[in-house]
Protein backbone atom coordinates (compact mmCIF):
# COMPACT_ATOMS: atom_id res chain seq x y z
CA UNK A 1 0.00 0.00 0.00
CA UNK A 2 1.45 3.21 -0.91
CA UNK A 3 1.14 6.57 0.80
CA UNK A 4 -0.34 9.31 -0.77
CA UNK A 5 2.22 11.73 -1.08
CA UNK A 6 1.56 15.37 -0.60
CA UNK A 7 1.30 17.72 -3.34
CA UNK A 8 3.99 20.03 -4.16
CA UNK A 9 3.44 23.62 -4.55
CA UNK A 10 5.68 26.50 -5.75
CA UNK A 11 7.66 28.18 -4.13
CA UNK A 12 6.62 31.59 -3.07
CA UNK A 13 8.40 33.93 -4.84
CA UNK A 14 8.31 36.73 -1.93
CA UNK A 15 6.73 37.39 1.23
CA UNK A 16 4.08 39.25 -0.22
CA UNK A 17 3.02 36.15 -2.10
CA UNK A 18 3.33 34.45 1.39
CA UNK A 19 0.86 36.60 2.88
CA UNK A 20 -1.25 36.50 0.13
CA UNK A 21 -1.72 32.50 0.32
CA UNK A 22 -1.70 32.75 4.01
CA UNK A 23 -4.71 35.70 4.12
CA UNK A 24 -7.20 33.10 2.04
CA UNK A 25 -5.78 29.51 3.83
CA UNK A 26 -5.93 31.09 7.52
CA UNK A 27 -9.46 32.64 8.20
CA UNK A 28 -11.47 29.12 7.56
CA UNK A 29 -8.18 27.17 9.48
CA UNK A 30 -9.26 30.16 12.40
CA UNK A 31 -13.24 29.01 12.41
CA UNK A 32 -12.54 25.17 12.21
CA UNK A 33 -10.28 25.72 15.36
CA UNK A 34 -12.54 27.86 16.87
CA UNK A 35 -15.46 25.51 16.45
CA UNK A 36 -13.12 22.87 17.56
CA UNK A 37 -12.42 24.31 21.17
CA UNK A 38 -15.96 25.76 21.40
CA UNK A 39 -17.40 21.73 21.31
CA UNK A 40 -14.37 20.58 23.23
CA UNK A 41 -14.91 23.44 25.98
CA UNK A 42 -18.28 22.68 25.96
CA UNK A 43 -17.83 19.09 27.79
CA UNK A 44 -18.21 18.77 31.36
CA UNK A 45 -14.59 18.58 32.54
CA UNK A 46 -13.74 15.29 34.52
CA UNK A 47 -14.71 15.08 38.03
CA UNK A 48 -11.31 13.84 39.32
CA UNK A 49 -8.39 16.32 40.10
CA UNK A 50 -5.71 15.09 37.55
CA UNK A 51 -8.46 15.01 34.27
CA UNK A 52 -9.76 18.50 35.34
CA UNK A 53 -6.40 19.88 35.49
CA UNK A 54 -5.54 18.52 31.76
CA UNK A 55 -8.92 19.81 30.38
CA UNK A 56 -7.90 23.11 31.60
CA UNK A 57 -4.83 23.01 30.07
CA UNK A 58 -6.17 21.92 26.83
CA UNK A 59 -8.73 24.10 27.03
CA UNK A 60 -5.80 26.98 27.25
CA UNK A 61 -3.59 25.38 25.02
CA UNK A 62 -6.30 25.66 22.23
CA UNK A 63 -6.89 29.70 23.47
CA UNK A 64 -3.15 30.16 22.61
CA UNK A 65 -3.51 28.12 19.37
CA UNK A 66 -6.67 30.42 18.47
CA UNK A 67 -4.19 33.61 19.11
CA UNK A 68 -1.61 32.62 17.30
CA UNK A 69 -3.64 31.96 14.45
CA UNK A 70 -5.71 35.11 14.58
CA UNK A 71 -2.22 37.13 15.23
CA UNK A 72 -0.52 35.17 11.73
CA UNK A 73 -3.70 36.22 10.15
CA UNK A 74 -3.72 40.08 10.94
CA UNK A 75 -0.14 40.03 10.03
CA UNK A 76 -1.43 38.26 6.40
CA UNK A 77 -4.29 41.10 6.06
CA UNK A 78 -1.56 43.32 6.87
CA UNK A 79 -3.26 44.46 9.51
CA UNK A 80 -1.07 42.65 12.07
CA UNK A 81 0.01 46.60 13.63
CA UNK A 82 -3.17 48.29 13.36
CA UNK A 83 -5.61 48.47 16.10
CA UNK A 84 -8.09 45.83 16.97
CA UNK A 85 -11.75 46.75 14.72
CA UNK A 86 -14.29 48.43 16.80
CA UNK A 87 -16.83 45.99 16.17
CA UNK A 88 -15.03 42.38 16.82
CA UNK A 89 -16.07 39.01 14.23
CA UNK A 90 -16.57 35.74 15.28
CA UNK A 91 -13.65 34.09 15.99
CA UNK A 92 -12.11 37.24 18.19
CA UNK A 93 -15.70 37.03 20.33
CA UNK A 94 -15.69 33.69 20.83
CA UNK A 95 -12.15 34.17 21.77
CA UNK A 96 -12.83 37.05 24.29
CA UNK A 97 -15.57 34.96 25.73
CA UNK A 98 -13.23 32.04 26.26
CA UNK A 99 -10.86 33.81 27.67
CA UNK A 100 -13.55 35.02 30.40
CA UNK A 101 -15.09 31.79 30.78
CA UNK A 102 -11.23 30.52 32.25
CA UNK A 103 -10.93 33.32 33.96
CA UNK A 104 -13.89 32.74 36.34
CA UNK A 105 -12.32 29.39 36.91
CA UNK A 106 -8.90 29.83 36.93
CA UNK A 107 -6.95 28.98 40.11
CA UNK A 108 -5.45 31.86 42.10
CA UNK A 109 -2.58 30.32 42.59
CA UNK A 110 -1.93 29.88 38.90
CA UNK A 111 -0.02 33.40 37.46
CA UNK A 112 -0.40 31.60 34.09
CA UNK A 113 -3.17 34.24 33.56
CA UNK A 114 -1.66 36.43 30.84
CA UNK A 115 -1.30 33.84 28.30
CA UNK A 116 -3.11 35.24 25.18
CA UNK A 117 -2.47 39.11 26.44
Amino acid sequence: MSKNPTPRRRKARDLEAVRDRLSSLLPPLLENAAASYQAFAGLDPPEDVKGFTAHHAACKAALAHLDLLAKLARWAEGTAEAAPPAEPDSAARLLAEAQAALAEHADPEDDDTDLLA
